[in-house]
């Protein structure tokens, strides 16, 4: 299937799809904190024009928001822990979908979501939005653990439709791509502000959406790179930079005492279901808010 490395450090590294639950990208991605940062993942995509194009063009974002996160969640936690043949059915599922996502976007740029650039940035997101979280909430990773969670990370990538060879050899290499591409080719497009303005406030009947938009915002936007905050237009000062730290104190403390197989619950659930998760009045009602709330964002982008 997609094969990869040998080992490090006494253990042997997977070298195809699944991955196990005795290894680094598990004991990464299984946290829940790890699940809070997916709104940062998500504005980091989007703001590359040929991603936010893609996802405003063709995805669910606004008539089913509910069910694109469930079914996003339920491809990539099977993709990367179901059985062989689950995990071969999502890449599949994944191609499939990728192949009918072509446009052009704000920049008058044709995209196209097999393009393996595109696909590497996606995949890149969520690795560095996952070690990011695990290590502000559970302490930094060992070197030796960091360099397992991304050679295993990248069977992933290729499970994703990143060619063989197309992700950056070691971590240190992933950064430096990662600092790349945000310096030189993110670009906030209307497509994206459309997207962020969707998503920053849930799509939960009031006052939910408000009270659970806060805490989940401090994450989104605070954790951010600053320059592309600052293309968001999003407002960020020493006040809410305090409230986010002091956020990270709360879940620390509550990670310490809430048992481990407890804190993975989420994530087995997500891997052993046969379908994704469906709640169709919560995504009725998600779709009603959403579209509502995006009837209030004004063409230039600003509400």
């Amino acid at each position: 299937m997609f094969h990869m490395g040998d080992a490090t450090g006494g253990r042997a590294l997977r070298t195809s799809l699944p991955l196990g639950r005795d290894g680094e990208v598990w004991m990464v991605n299984a946290e829940p904190v790890v699940f809070a940062g997916g709104g940062r993942a998500l504005l980091l995509q989007v703001a590359h024009p040929g991603v936010g194009a893609g996802v405003e063009q063709h995805s669910t974002y606004a008539s089913d928001p509910w069910g694109r996160l469930f079914r996003t969640v339920d491809v990539m936690m099977k993709l990367s822990f179901g059985s062989p043949e689950v995990s071969a059915r999502q890449a599949r599922l994944l191609a499939r979908m990728h192949r009918r996502v072509v446009g052009t976007d704000d920049l008058g740029n044709r995209y196209d979501a097999m393009d393996p650039a595109l696909q590497l940035w996606v995949w890149a997101t969520l690795v560095d939005t996952a070690v990011l979280l695990y290590e502000l909430v559970h302490g930094a990773l060992t070197p030796d653990e960091k360099d397992r969670f991304y050679q295993e990370s990248k069977l992933v990538a290729h499970g994703c439709g990143v060619p063989e060879g197309g992700c950056p050899a070691t971590w240190g290499e992933f950064q430096a791509y990662v600092e790349r591409v945000v310096a030189e080719d993110l670009h906030v497009t209307d497509a994206a502000r459309s997207v962020a303005w969707a998503s920053l406030l849930p799509p939960l009947p009031p006052p939910l959406d408000r009270l659970s938009a806060g805490p989940m915002n401090l994450f989104t936007i605070g954790l951010l790179p600053p320059t592309v905050r600052e293309q968001y237009g999003f407002d960020w000062d020493a006040g809410k930079e305090r409230q986010l730290r002091r956020m990270l104190s709360v879940v620390r403390a509550t990670q310490r005492i809430v048992p481990r197989p407890l804190r993975e619950l989420g994530a087995r659930i997500a891997v052993e279901q046969r379908r994704p998760l469906r709640l169709p009045w919560l995504q009725r009602r998600g779709a009603e808010l959403t579209a509502r709330r995006l009837a209030e964002l004004e063409p230039s982008g600003a509400a």
